[in-house]
């Protein structure tokens, strides 16, 4: 892979994420569908958090 494109996989509980990142683009992969609605919800929730602080910076 190049610098460009990198890949990450986690275990949490019973299932996995895999990050890939392709320029400054993120997609973010889950292996169980019920679980991605609650992990997702949280990381939305503190990526929004950490973007308002940065603003309020």
């Amino acid at each position: 892979m190049s610098n460009d494109v990198e890949a990450s996989q986690y275990d949490i509980g019973t299932t996995s994420i895999r990050l890939v990142r392709a320029g400054n683009v993120v997609q973010i992969l889950f292996s169980s569908s019920l679980e991605a609605k609650y992990l997702y919800k949280e990381l939305a929730e503190r990526y929004k958090r950490a973007r308002d602080k940065l603003k309020g910076a």
